[in-house]
């Protein structure tokens, strides 16, 4: 786990450490099943004796870890957080934080899954859920011939790994969290315990061997990084490496066998799994007070070697003694007894910060007054996201509220998730101006004819839902106003806040067919102004929020409740460098006549980006306007072109 560890401390030449993971798959399926074979070999095979080990060997860490960060929470995280962490530590405790993970939609490699506590604990989730079920499936197949048994976990082994494969492109986040996607690497650990591979009996084969093994692990430490997708293709590296190391130190001792049997390799061994549990709650801590979400190299070293001192501390004064039977250790009873008090407790504990919500009395009136960005978006915008024209869209402005509407709309403002977040902003607009407008929008789904997004899932169903709004358009006499509002950057190929890989545009029914984003996107936005000025309608296009690259109610919440650092915020120069591709494109559809760009960059930049304004945070995330921020900004934004239509 040692790669693990250097990875999320963001040591150099580590950045594909994450693998580590997946190497542990299988040393654990070869141990675990090596052990329960031997144990129905001999007759004496125990399922409760099972259990009982993985208890003890488990359990009494995990608890103690997951009370340490439960503690903290109370002290350093902000209320939405502390629910999160509460929900997460239950799912831990009953053996499915990667099931959590993966319904909470929550992106391994994305900033706000930095400061998870938890988040690592997913991998537990895996194993635990191992344990539960290999070791009657094991007895099941125990019955077949030797060849058939080997057969039927090689035929389970092969379909998970072409189903991690499959899962790769279109449900990454599933393919990296669930078991079944995972159950090859676990189960090539267990081809070798069988005996599906011959053993090695040439010396320098084994040397051979192992050489490749490591140097196949090592690649993929140093040459992976967070784009690359696992499990799937990119396993096979340091999976089979994995393998290869076991298989060659089977029967003989090897170089690489002598140099992980040296003394330190041996210590970290015993103590990674205290190690593997304590190192990320330490990293998030750091990211937390930092602020930025990175770590410093001095950080980095302090968190590694408390890390370290706290693995050791578990290793000797929690694990060890746990492990023990009676009559110098705990009673098969005693263990049942305290795994059950521990599950019962930390279910208490969870189930009282979620009714109390976070207990957010522990902030301050200023940290209170920032967080509260967090929540300040538009009550409407879950209930409108998506919804059709035939379904019928929501009305703003002048007695719109309670379905009051009843005059015509003049204005349509149609978009992705950007769109929703200024609505509340054109809704006083327009109510001041006694006027009505509807809303289109839908979250990703950015007012382009005739593309896709990739990366959305394949029930996503943004070019139908773009058509859907044009063809309402075309029979429709009134709204002779269309706002057009998106994350443009997010689909130009010029992810603004280093979000990993960014949304591409295909055109729709033609795969991804290798034509520059930036034209594909010139295409697509100047084909929807022409089919909507050639309704007789005028177009105005909003130009790109400024991204700010971290949450602002989270951070400013932070800096007052724990006085975290705050990270610089962009300027105007950086932000029209980031948008500077899109802008081009923008600037060739500003040229007919029928159509106005308007941004809030010149209001929000002078020249230092603003997040908040009186204490209160104009965003309610990285790059979406609040409701206070969009009740702010879109006023002034769009004063003189209300004012000349």
């Amino acid at each position: 786990m040692t790669s693990v560890v250097f990875c999320h401390a963001g040591v150099p030449g580590f950045s594909g450490g994450l693998v580590g993971v997946d190497v542990f798959f299988v040393v654990s399926g070869f141990l675990i099943a090596g052990i329960l074979h031997r144990e129905l070999a001999a007759g004496r095979f125990s399922l409760i004796s099972f259990y009982e080990r993985r208890a003890r060997r488990i359990l009494p860490a995990l608890f103690f870890a997951i009370a340490a960060c439960l503690v903290a929470g109370a002290l350093l995280l902000l209320p939405d957080m502390f629910v999160g962490l509460a929900r997460s530590a239950l799912a831990a405790m009953f053996f499915s934080s990667n099931i959590w993970f993966w319904h909470a939609d929550a992106d391994y490699y994305a900033p706000e899954a930095d400061l998870e506590p938890l988040l690592h604990t997913w991998s537990l989730g895996v194993e635990e859920q191992f344990y539960i079920v290999f070791p009657l499936v094991l007895w099941w197949f125990f019955r077949l011939p030797r060849r058939a048994m080997i057969r039927a976990f090689a035929g389970l082994c092969l379909a998970s790994f072409l189903l991690s494969v499959w899962a790769s492109g279109a449900y990454a986040r599933a393919n990296f969290y669930l078991a079944p996607t995972r159950a090859w690497e676990l189960g090539l650990g267990v081809l070798l315990a069988v005996g599906a591979f011959p053993p090695c009996r040439s010396a320098r084969l084994a040397q051979a061997v192992s050489l490749l093994g490591l140097g196949a692990i090592l690649a993929a430490v140093a040459s992976f990084d967070n784009t690359t997708p696992l499990p799937g293709l990119s396993a096979v590296l340091p999976s089979f490496g994995a393998l290869a190391l076991l298989w060659s130190g089977e029967q003989r001792i090897t170089a690489v066998g002598r140099m992980l049997s040296a003394s330190i390799p041996v210590a970290i061994g015993l103590i990674s799994y205290s190690l593997y549990l304590w190192h990320w709650p330490i990293i998030v801590y750091f990211k937390l007070v930092g602020g930025t979400g990175e770590i410093t190299p001095q950080q980095m070293l302090i968190a590694i070697t408390l890390s370290l001192a706290c693995a050791y501390a578990s290793w000797r004064f929690i694990e060890t003694p746990f492990r023990r039977r009676a009559p110098s250790g705990f009673t098969r009873y005693f263990i049942l007894a305290s795994s059950s008090a521990a599950i019962a407790a930390v279910a208490l504990v969870a189930a009282t910060v979620n009714v109390w919500e976070g207990f957010p009395g522990r902030l301050s009136r200023d940290a209170q007054l920032a967080y509260s960005g967090t929540y300040d978006i538009d009550g409407q915008r879950d209930r409108c996201s998506g919804k059709t024209p035939q379904e019928g869209l929501c009305r703003i402005g002048a007695e719109a509220e309670a379905g009051r509407a009843s005059g015509k709309n003049s204005i349509l403002l149609w978009g992705d998730s950007h769109a929703g977040a200024i609505m509340s902003g054109l809704d006083v607009l327009l109510e001041k101006n006694n006027e009505q407008g509807a809303v289109a929008f839908k979250g990703g789904c950015p007012p382009l004819l005739g593309v896709e997004r990739l990366g959305k899932g394949p029930d996503h169903d943004c070019s139908d839902f773009n058509a859907a709004v044009m063809s309402m358009l075309r029979k429709v006499r009134d709204a002779p106003v269309v706002v057009l509002s998106a994350r443009w950057s997010r689909v130009v190929n010029s992810d603004p806040a280093g979000e990993g890989a960014p949304g591409q545009l295909v055109r729709k029914g033609g795969g991804v067919n290798g034509l520059p984003q930036d034209y594909i996107f010139e295409s697509a936005l100047l084909k929807t102004v022409r089919a909507i000025r050639s309704t007789g309608r005028r177009v105005i296009i909003v130009d790109d929020i400024p991204d700010i690259g971290w949450s602002v109610p989270r951070v400013l919440g932070l800096n007052h409740f724990i006085d975290a650092a705050l990270p610089p915020v962009p300027t105007r120069a950086v932000v029209e460098a980031r948008n500077a591709r899109v802008n081009r494109v923008l600037e060739i559809a500003d040229k007919d006549a029928g159509v106005q760009r308007v941004s809030a960059v010149p209001w929000l930049c002078r020249p230092a980006c603003m997040v908040a304004k009186d204490g209160i945070p104009l965003y309610s995330d990285e790059h979406h306007l609040s409701v206070f921020g969009a009740t702010t900004v879109v006023p002034v934004m769009m004063k003189d072109v209300m004012g000349h239509r």
